[in-house]
């Protein structure tokens, strides 16, 4: 009976996990005219998907038809949504500078394009839209795209310049945003001589600043004692703990911290009067935690040694 609660808990909790999104920007200039921004929640979409590259195939077909409606000495938006019909409103003028040759240009105002897929965003920026039909938009977003990373943990904001049909990489920046992370987990801690299992729900605030995230989180433990007579006593403990980044230049999610708890909800003799827990808290992954620590129970009359292993954050 313990091991099927422990086996099921583990099984199906980590399924529940969850955190805010941070989403995948991949940017493209085109021949200095034109720039390509992409939003979406994961750029590995963008490989097997030829959505966004058949969306600015077909605005791109819109244009001359709105080449009457798109003023060239004004600053234009233009709308658009899969299955819908393209809307135009007055845009932000904007002047745009360009360096060439040593020397800076007004490149005048500047016109954008957002189009909407059911999971993806497009922007596209350039000083007149109406005279960008004759370029290849899609053949070199879709350039970049197979010069895409291997996707790691964190969201990315990637840029390319494609300058006759040539695309390269010009910038792979990774985006550390702060934000607040909820999650659930199912893991085994040893307490004194036995492993029991145990369910926990989290909620951590991570800031972020130069590649370190960083912050405080609190969580509760609820532990499974099944004894002898077939019965269940739960404990549980309420934690108050600190983490950060230990690696700030790797994509992957290594974080440690320390945490304080305190058995809040006691039941059974697992545990004594006025039970502490002290220890550290090491998240190799954001779905797996390690936790050595020290409890100090009894009204500090002993003192023995634990560790718990999670699925799920």
């Amino acid at each position: 009976m313990k091991n099927l609660c422990l086996i099921f808990a583990i099984s199906i909790l980590p399924n529940l996990g969850f955190s805010q999104l941070i989403g995948d920007t991949v940017l493209v200039y085109i021949d200095n005219r034109v720039e390509i921004k992409v939003a979406i929640s994961d750029y590995d979409q963008l490989s097997s998907s030829e959505k966004v590259t058949a969306i600015l195939d077909e605005f791109k077909e819109m244009l001359p038809m709105m080449h009457d409606q798109l003023l060239p000495e004004k600053a234009d938006l233009v709308k658009f949504a899969e299955g819908k019909a393209p809307t135009i409103e007055p845009g932000d003028p904007k002047i745009i500078y360009l360096q060439k040759e040593g020397e800076i240009s007004n490149t005048g105002f500047r016109d954008v394009a957002i189009l909407s897929g059911e999971d993806f965003k497009i922007f596209i920026t350039t000083t007149d839209l109406s005279k960008i039909s004759d370029m290849s938009l899609s053949a070199c977003f879709k350039k970049a795209v197979a010069q895409l990373p291997e996707k790691k943990h964190w969201s990315k904001s990637l840029s390319y310049e494609c300058i006759d049909g040539n695309v390269t990489l010009i910038e792979d920046k990774i985006n550390h945003l702060d934000m607040l992370e909820l999650g659930f987990a199912a893991g085994a801690g040893l307490v004194r001589t036995t492993w029991v299992p145990d369910l926990s729900i989290r909620a951590s605030l991570l800031l972020n600043q130069k590649g370190v995230s960083y912050g405080p989180y609190v969580s509760s433990n609820l532990l499974f004692d099944f004894t002898q007579e077939s019965k269940v006593n739960l404990n549980t403990f309420l934690n108050l703990g600190y983490e950060w980044t230990i690696n700030k230049h790797s994509e992957k999610r290594d974080m440690m911290g320390f945490e304080l708890g305190y058995l809040i909800s006691k039941k059974g003799d697992m545990f004594g009067e006025n039970t502490f827990k002290i220890g550290f808290n090491w998240r190799p992954t954001t779905l797996v935690s390690v936790n050595p620590h020290i409890y100090v129970t009894d009204n500090f009359g002993q003192v023995f040694p634990g560790i718990r292993i999670g699925f799920g954050f």
